[in-house]
């Protein structure tokens, strides 16, 4: 039996070895510049391994598809929002952003103690990553967006999209090197101007704790592409690290506000200046070229601190608890980490306790200041753990009945002693079946009225596979509608067998959503069926029809099939449709049969027969 020329009539097939990105290939000879320009076109176009890819293209076929529009339309510099870049490029801007935010609490709220090389260290580790998320700016405008499950890919629309005002001043406002800023509010803060100072930080405050939600973004992706989580785990997992978030920078305030609301009271005037000196002499040991105290007269090297502090301090003073503290850190050289984790585990106890933490004085600023900070991270704090009560208490229905279900199925294998491979491919086929969450059709057609399930039946199955069907082509609408109604759905996962070669044909398939590869009895692969494809319409007509070649699922198939039995009966008050869809049923095997006798070498394959 040879199959050289054998003519295929699979309905939009694909062969083997198709170019799922369109792009054409790579010959020999092509410089190795060709090669690393097609190899990045790739990069750029969509991709099947992009977490949210499976969301808007359910079938490789969809995916090809829109490739070959990218590539046939739109310009080659346009990049897919489910591209392979992408994905690398926003698992990389999740780190970035993440330690662009945490350096600038960190950085704003211990530069006073921090040397020269240390801070000038961190202001150019931080305006590397300003120029990353820069880069993201202008990525963005050659990048594909999703609008109410569209995705948009027009240049002229993702431009006007990204470039609206909101969008640009909130970008911009994320990427400005703020640290550049840091050596003139030190030399401020020792020149007791601190007023733009603390103005600068709680700014950042409020704008970077703004920022959790593109965190959050990009930390989904990261989470569905690097560790596989469910959505489910991601919403449990995004109060948590936004909470982590959130206390990292109230710590810092934490610090730093004490230290600057102090220079603000009017009658605190040697604690303020007691205070600079000792960090600037004593803690950190401050050259007078690049942070010059100039408006009045330095403390003078001092072998005892606290003694000096007990001497001159006002007997009216409201600071001298705080002052105290501040020398024994003095004193026993602590470290800026042990400091920051020190404001950390004050943050924590205050959130949960709802105390205070040691105050510079019971001056109204300090008070009103310090007191607001903690009332919203107390806010925060009662936020996330009501959030955290209703994800796991109050899920949907829908999730809760899903949830139910992998328990039965972990329960049945335990009971069963099944393997952990068929476990998995179970679980996995009631996720792929129920996309996540569980719905009951039942309901839903019993209290629909009957024209409202057929219209809903015919949407489903009308334009994406009967109206492709040749069998049904000259049928009614109302037919049609019969039709629908009686389909049958299943779900196939990757490498199951649809049907087999030389089984007895009762029912024919429509396949829905996926990919399918199509083999003869001896193996040879003739082509894959692809969204809208039919086969073994045969099996509606006789009843001594086999399957003449296997059917196998190259993905997840979402698959209608629809009985002998069911059609028969269906079609039985329609006599004159039935003789003629039997009629050109008939003409076909007839073609088929003369193109044997023509042929007798080749095996013309339809897939009608199947």
């Amino acid at each position: 039996m040879s199959f050289k020329g054998h003519r295929c009539s699979l309905p939009g097939v694909l062969r083997l070895g198709d170019s799922v990105t369109h792009l054409p290939p790579i010959l020999p000879g092509t410089t190795l510049a060709g090669r690393l320009l097609r190899h990045l076109r790739t990069l750029l176009l969509i991709s099947p391994d992009h977490p949210e890819t499976r969301i808007y293209y359910r079938s490789r076929t969809k995916i090809a598809a829109e490739n070959e529009r990218l590539v046939r339309e739109l310009p080659p510099f346009i990049v897919h929002p489910f591209s392979s870049f992408r994905k690398c490029w926003e698992m990389v801007m999740y780190f970035v952003l993440t330690l662009h935010l945490v350096t600038l609490a960190f950085a704003f709220a211990f530069a006073p103690h921090l040397s020269y090389g240390v801070l000038s260290g961190i202001q150019l580790f931080d305006c590397v990553l300003c120029a990353m998320l820069g880069m993201e700016f202008a990525l963005k405008l050659i990048t594909g967006y999703v609008s109410q499950g569209e995705v948009v890919l027009e240049p002229s629309r993702i431009v006007r999209y990204r470039m609206r005002w909101w969008n640009v001043v909130n970008r911009m406002l994320l990427f400005v090197p703020y640290v550049l800023l840091l050596d003139e509010l030190v030399r401020a803060f020792y020149q007791d101007v601190v007023t733009i100072y603390l103005c600068l930080v709680i700014y950042l405050y409020l704008l970077c704790v703004w920022r959790f939600r593109s965190i959050n973004w990009y930390f989904a992706i990261v989470a569905r592409s690097l560790f596989g989580f469910s959505e489910k785990q991601i919403r449990l997992l995004e109060p948590i690290m936004d909470t982590l978030y959130v206390l990292h920078w109230t710590s810092c305030l934490l610090y730093i506000v004490p230290l600057l609301t102090l220079s603000l009271l009017g009658d605190n005037g040697f604690e303020a200046n007691f205070l600079v000196d000792v960090l600037w002499s004593h803690d950190q040991q401050r050259d007078a070229y690049h942070y010059p105290i100039t408006h009045r007269n330095r403390l003078p090297p001092l072998s005892d601190l606290r003694a000096y502090l007990q001497q001159h301090l006002p007997k009216m003073s409201i600071c001298a608890e705080f002052m105290a503290a501040l020398l024994v850190d003095v004193e026993h050289n602590v470290s800026v980490t042990y400091r920051y984790l020190r404001a950390l585990m004050i943050t924590f106890k205050i959130s949960v306790q709802g105390g205070h933490s040691l105050s510079v004085s019971r001056h109204f600023l300090h008070e009103w200041t310090q007191s607001l900070l903690l009332l919203g991270g107390w806010i925060w704090s009662t936020y996330i753990l009501l959030l955290l009560i209703r994800t796991i208490i109050t899920a949907d229905a829908s999730e809760t009945q899903y949830d139910e279900i992998l328990n039965e199925i972990d329960a049945f294998c335990g009971r069963m002693r099944l393997s952990e491979s068929l476990r998995r491919k179970m679980s996995r086929h009631f996720a792929c079946h129920y996309r996540m969450h569980y719905f009951d059709v039942r309901p839903i057609r019993m209290q629909a009225s009957d024209n409202l399930r057929r219209t809903v039946l015919m949407e489903i199955a009308f334009e994406p596979f009967l109206a492709r069907s040749d069998v049904f082509h000259d049928l009614p609408a109302y037919v049609l509608q019969d039709i629908a109604d009686q389909l049958r759905f299943e779900l196939y996962l990757e490498n199951d067998t649809i049907l087999a070669a030389g089984s007895a044909a009762d029912t024919m398939f429509f396949l829905a959503m996926g990919t399918a590869a199509v083999y003869t009895q001896d193996g040879v692969e003739l082509g894959h069926l692809i969204d809208g494809a039919n086969f073994g319409a045969i099996a509606l007509f006789r009843t001594d029809a086999q399957r003449t070649v296997s059917v196998v699922a190259l993905e997840v198939c979402e698959v209608y099939r629809l009985e002998r039995a069911s059609f028969q009966k269906l079609m039985r008050p329609h006599s004159y449709l039935l003789g003629l869809v039997v009629k050109q049923a008939e003409k076909r095997i007839q073609d088929r049969s003369v193109s044997l006798q023509e042929f007798p070498d080749e095996q013309y394959y339809d897939t009608f027969f199947y």
